[in-house]
C-alpha cells in the first residue's frame, strides 16, 4: 500500500472534507462537525496552507489529514501566538499503520521551520502522550473548555525556549 504526504491543494479541498467526515463517523466522542471546523479555519484570516497536510493513497484519494491553526495564550502581561492541532483524521481502514504519527511529525516539522514553538491539542492523552504531548495545565496553560485536564495537552517544539507561554488559551472565531 503506497501512501504519500503532501501539502493540501485546491483539488484536495472537497476530498479532504469528505475524508474528515468519514474518519470521524465512528468516533463516539465526536460531534461530527470536524469537516465544518476545517472549512471555517481555511477561510480564517490567519489560515496558513503550509500547516495543513494530507495523506493520499496510490490513486490520489485523501486518506488522512492534519491541520495546525494559530491561537493565542494570554496572561496579564503578554499574548503568545501558538498553534492548535485540530483535527487529525485517518480513514478507518488506514488506522494503526503509523499514518497519524507521520501526519503529526510532518506538520510539526513545518511549524518548526516557520519558527512556531508551541502546539496545543485537545484529544486522547493515551494517543498524544506517545508523541511528546503533556498535560498543558502542568505548564500553567489553561483550557477555555470544561474538559478533563489530561485531555488538553501541549508540546514545545524546541528543547530550549527563552519563554514558555503561560496563561489562558483563546481560540480564533473560526473555532466557534
Amino acid at each position: 500500500m503506497q501512501i504519500y504526504l503532501s501539502t493540501l491543494t485546491e483539488n484536495d479541498y472537497e476530498k479532504s472534507l469528505e475524508a474528515i467526515k468519514e474518519a470521524f463517523a465512528d468516533v463516539a466522542e465526536s460531534n461530527h462537525d470536524e469537516q465544518d471546523l476545517v472549512a471555517r479555519l481555511r477561510n480564517a484570516p490567519e489560515y496558513n496552507y503550509e500547516l495543513e497536510v494530507v495523506a493520499k493513497n496510490g490513486t490520489g484519494d485523501v486518506v488522512g489529514h492534519v491541520m495546525l491553526s494559530e491561537i493565542a495564550v494570554v496572561n496579564e502581561t503578554k499574548q503568545y501566538t501558538v498553534l492548535a492541532l485540530a483535527p487529525l483524521s485517518v480513514l478507518p481502514e488506514y488506522r494503526n499503520k503509523g499514518l497519524g504519527k507521520a501526519l503529526i511529525q510532518a506538520v510539526e516539522e513545518r511549524a518548526k521551520t516557520q519558527d512556531y514553538t508551541t502546539i496545543l491539542v485537545l484529544g486522547d492523552p493515551k494517543y498524544y502522550n506517545q508523541f511528546g504531548y503533556d498535560t498543558a495545565e502542568d505548564y500553567d496553560i489553561a483550557c477555555p473548555f470544561d474538559v478533563p485536564s489530561n485531555y488538553f495537552m501541549v508540546k514545545f517544539l524546541w528543547d530550549q525556549l527563552l519563554e514558555q507561554p503561560k496563561g489562558k488559551v483563546v481560540y480564533s472565531e473560526a473555532f466557534n
